[in-house]
């Protein structure tokens, strides 16, 4: 789900929670050592992104944050800021010569060298809270 992110409305907060869940409490993000990468180079995205980046030619960044059940995705453009939220049941993450994450036909394609030398360790734990979120509803059935 992509939402415009100008307005913080109690509506906003609430799709946010109810998607991918609480924010990780002040000590857990101790505990976790944060819970967001720094700036991630975008080199590719999907049509449906196409309007949250924006057509200028500048280079293009996302952010991500760790949720309880999901991420955030941040994604800001000279005029609005949006936020792409994607649950860990619909997640997909794939590397070759790009980094990708999908989700229901959603894409962005992120430089690898981006992902290995700053935020190696915040891809492995969103790799491992998606497979923590696989294993506990895989017992809930």
């Amino acid at each position: 789900m992509i939402l415009n992110a100008n307005k913080n409305t109690k509506k906003f907060t609430d799709t946010i929670i109810k998607s991918v869940g609480e924010s990780f409490s002040l000590l857990e993000r101790f505990k976790m050592g944060g819970i967001g990468s720094s700036q991630l180079r975008v080199m590719e995205y999907s049509d449906n992104l196409a309007e949250c980046f924006g057509d200028n030619q500048d280079i293009k960044f996302v952010i991500i944050e760790l949720r309880k059940n999901g991420i955030i995705i941040y994604i800001k453009n000279y005029i609005n800021n949006y936020v792409w939220l994607v649950p860990y049941s619909q997640l997909s993450v794939f590397k070759s010569n790009l980094f990708s994450i999908h989700a229901n036909g959603t894409f962005v394609k992120i430089n690898l060298k981006s992902v290995q030398k700053t935020n190696k360790k915040f891809i492995e734990k969103m790799m491992q809270k998606k497979l923590e979120a696989s294993a506990s509803s895989y017992y809930q059935h």
